[in-house]
């Protein structure tokens, strides 16, 4: 943990910079914001692709409209974005680990409710956190841009013949798997679209773990969408060029459990480069928790 031990007192416009470990002793990081009053809430962004808060996104504007209306906010790292590998050996449940490190950080900095806000990826590692933990400090779910699952989410914005040239890569990933072989490092060219790095490189183990189908991969939103029992938000730009609207919408209608759900749409880029996106993406986030978690709490 980190061994500073401020109090919730109000910052400075800067955020800290704090650091916690997991239980399996991996370092991680992240940026903490104050509001200018105490508070027992923080809002706690869950990040996207190789695991990072900062690469494409300026997380300044969303920590700004979120602080003003008085919560704490925090973008965490998961451990993908520190290992020297990246994502190339990684395992998606470790998920589970790293949110709950930066969970049991913000505990013990006095914060007592906290919401959980997926962006992209990120979406499917804080739901598969919850799910896993039932943590009782989470009260809320946000899914930002967020994906129905890697291999879904593909599915959804390619062409028919781009996903049949995906299932061959993914049968070849799995034929690796099944010869001992599961370490053998592949790569798929165009993948994602720009600014992001289009290529996908990993161990063919990582590739059916991260990127396989529904029922072979647990980063999803939707497959676990219905256990969901506490209030979720859909928040997605109807121009996402990644994470295309029709996942918003499946995302969604997978929520059957929550006692409340609601869908809003802003308008700009998956990527949070744009300071007026991103700052969309804030106003309709901090209007739904000023309902649903009030900062007060």
């Amino acid at each position: 943990m980190d061994r500073k031990s401020k109090s919730n007192s109000p910052a400075s416009a800067r955020p800290e910079f704090v650091r916690y470990v997991t239980e399996d002793q991996q370092a991680l990081q992240a940026l903490l914001w104050f509001p200018k009053k105490d508070t027992k809430v923080l809002v706690l962004y869950v990040p996207s692709a190789t695991g990072g808060f900062a690469g494409q996104h300026d997380l300044t504007p969303v920590s700004d409209v979120i602080t003003g209306k008085g919560y704490a906010f925090m973008a965490a790292n998961v451990r993908t974005v520190g290992d020297p590998s990246g994502w190339t050996f990684s395992r998606f449940e470790d998920c589970v680990k790293d949110v709950g490190a930066a969970v049991q950080f913000a505990k013990s900095r006095g914060f007592e409710n906290l919401v959980l806000v997926g962006h992209s990826l990120g979406g499917p590692r804080a739901m598969y956190y919850w799910v896993q933990t039932r943590e009782p400090s989470v009260r809320a779910l946000v899914f930002m841009g967020s994906i129905v699952s890697p291999y879904g989410e593909a599915q959804l914005r390619w062409s028919e013949s781009k996903r049949a040239e995906y299932d061959a890569f993914l049968q070849k990933a799995r034929d690796l798997i099944s010869q001992g072989r599961g370490e053998e490092v592949l790569t798929f060219r165009d993948y994602f679209l720009p600014p992001v790095p289009p290529s996908l490189t990993m161990s063919a183990r990582t590739m059916v773990n991260v990127f396989g189908t529904h029922a072979e991969s647990n980063a999803s939103t939707v497959k676990f969408g219905a256990q969901v029992t506490i209030p979720a938000l859909v928040v997605h730009s109807t121009r996402d060029e990644i994470a295309v609207p029709k996942n918003a919408e499946e995302i969604y209608a997978s929520l059957t459990a929550a006692p409340r759900r609601d869908l809003i749409w802003v308008t700009g880029s998956h990527m949070l480069a744009d300071a007026e996106d991103a700052q969309k993406y804030g106003e309709a986030i901090a209007s739904w928790l000023s309902e649903v978690v009030p900062p007060v709490r």
